[in-house]
């Protein structure tokens, strides 16, 4: 975030943009000391908007502090929580509701480290229980960062089967930078660096006190009615608010900490309705005519798909989920109308791109297009502003990109030792799963912490088709599957072949859509998991264990 001056950044009411981006910026060093990182989860209480809320954050500020580091190194990390002890209202026992809100742990969400979710970190036991940081406690965590981990964004967030969504949803995540070659293509060199991390933040309103809006668990039980009170076990309570996929009574969405945008809902006595939206003040980014800026993108939403276009300006595309291209990848302008993105975010998913200021002085949106493909229709949103003035600055597009070397060469067919299909479905109303009332599953089954259902080889290639249904089958909104400790190359989408080296770590799979992706497991074995990255999905359901074993040569198989 070096590089970034005030005058330079931001104009008028925006400001407030830029305290959320400098908070971070200042933050990663009062958060690193003697080699090691620290993240401490607490509460904190700030204004969005005019909204006085309490969120959970890491140190106190929203993102968490952004982390940088090379490959070959090691990275270490303290988690301290320093969460109040509270009560889930005694479903600590059922593992796919919401439950132990109070806990946490962490994920580096998309590096090729050793799989570190569940204790001890690394163990390849199948029964091994999920790392669970209490009120508290802390954990020292290290990983040694692989000497061909593909530079570009990355991002840390708790993990703790339960406890994910609302942690998340309420501040607690961050960026993570790895440094490499590609910073050293002259003209990306040139580039001023720009990260955007976007959140979300459901809220609902605090019992104690009527002027403040949070997400607790003493009155975010579990599913929220049309009514916008809670039934538990079919009994109607007082409580308000629940634990939704989404349709929190009031979202904001941050850029960097600042709000700009919001969404309420309004029920009615038979129906929800979908979400009734405000546009807020927007972060403006000043760029000359000619001027090149590198866009860092990452869409740390609990479950909202992000279609993204920068209005009048053509996009080049360096790399999605740190995995970069091997040249710019073009994208032509598309109207801010319209339904084509120049680059489909998902929950998870990070998009680096360079913006070449034009040569008409002028404001230009980053906007988010509308999009059906949810449960809850998700209007248009202007993230921010891009001003274009000043003197004209000749800056270049770098013609080609460093191949990243871990993922080369592509697989190949014949490589392929196995081919699985995962069926991303749901039922409603719940039949597996009567507490939450809908049902959100992996081939019909709901997570199970200390089952292991699918079992892999180190060193060997894999083709997986994920699929979400139709309506007729099970199928109500499409799905982000992401994967731990490997990346994929994605090969096809509904049929559709997809350019070779398209290598991520999270895939929107759309309603009614089978998506093919080829894996090779390198490097590290271990306990992992797949699942949805919509968070209120995974935590109910819609994850499943995997485990890596060394490799198959000479062993029963």
């Amino acid at each position: 975030m070096s590089g970034i001056g005030r005058r330079d950044f931001l104009r008028g009411s925006a400001a407030a943009g830029f305290t959320g981006m400098l908070g971070a910026a200042q933050g990663q060093d009062a958060a690193k000391s003697n080699g090691r990182w620290l993240l401490d989860a607490r509460f904190k209480e700030t204004t969005l908007a005019d909204t006085r809320v309490r969120l959970r954050t890491y140190n106190g500020q929203v993102p968490g502090p952004l982390m940088r580091i090379h490959p070959g190194e090691t990275l270490r990390i303290r988690v301290q929580n320093s969460l109040p002890k509270t009560d889930s209202h005694g479903w600590d026992g059922d593992p796919d509701v919401p439950h132990m809100l109070d806990t946490t742990n962490l994920h580096l969400h998309g590096l090729d480290i050793m799989p570190h979710l569940f204790e001890p970190v690394g163990t390849s036991n199948p029964l091994a229980p999920m790392i669970a940081i209490r009120p508290g406690e802390h954990k020292d965590y290290e990983f040694l960062i692989p000497k061909d981990q593909p530079p570009g964004l990355y991002w840390y967030h708790p993990h703790h089967h339960g406890s994910t969504a609302v942690q998340a949803a309420s501040g607690m995540a961050g960026g993570i930078i790895v440094h490499g070659e590609i910073d050293e293509v002259p003209e990306i060199r040139a580039a001023r660096d720009i990260p955007l991390v976007i959140q979300d933040a459901g809220l609902f309103p605090s019992e104690e006190d009527p002027n403040l809006w949070t997400y607790e668990p003493k009155q975010n039980a579990i599913w929220q009615t049309f009514d916008g009170y809670v039934t538990i076990k079919g009994v109607k309570t007082n409580l308000q608010g629940g634990f939704t996929t989404g349709d929190y009574k009031l979202r904001y969405y941050l850029l960097n900490g600042h709000a700009f945008y919001k969404e309420t809902h309004n029920y009615t006595q038979n129906k929800q309705t979908d979400p009734v939206p405000t546009q807020l003040p927007v972060t403006r980014i000043r760029m000359a005519p000619g001027e090149v800026v590198r866009f860092r993108m990452l869409n740390g939403c609990s479950d909202n798909l992000m279609p993204i276009v920068v209005e009048d300006h053509p996009l080049y595309l360096l790399a999605m989920d740190g995995n970069n291209y091997e040249a710019p990848v073009l994208k032509p302008v598309q109207p801010i109308n319209g339904s084509t993105p120049q680059v489909l975010v998902a929950p998870a998913n990070r998009a680096e791109f360079l913006i070449q200021g034009n040569s008409r002085p002028g404001i230009y949106r980053i906007v988010q297009l509308a999009q059906s493909q949810q449960f809850l229709f998700s209007a248009q949103k202007v993230l921010a502003e891009i001003e274009i003035a000043g003197p004209v600055r000749n800056m270049g597009i770098p013609r080609r990109l460093p191949r990243p070397s871990r993922d080369y060469p592509l697989i190949k067919p014949g490589e392929i030792k196995r081919v699985r299909q995962f069926l991303f479905n749901s039922q409603f109303p719940g039949k597996l799963n009567p507490i939450v009332g809908i049902d959100f599953m992996i081939n019909h089954a709901l997570y199970d912490e200390f089952a292991v259902p699918t079992t892999v080889h180190l060193n060997e290639a894999e083709e997986w088709h994920i699929i979400v249904p139709g309506s007729q089958h099970g199928g109500t909104e499409g799905h982000p599957f992401h994967i731990h400790v490997n990346d994929f190359e994605v090969i096809s989408i509904g049929g559709i072949a997809q350019p070779p080296g398209m290598i991520q770590d999270t895939i929107w799979v759309p309603m009614n859509t089978e998506v093919v992706i080829r894996t090779k497991f390198k490097q590290w074995t271990g306990k992992s998991v797949f699942h949805c990255h919509i968070l209120p999905h995974e935590d109910t359901g819609m994850m499943q264990n995997f485990l890596i074993f060394p490799p198959s040569e000479g062993r029963m198989r």
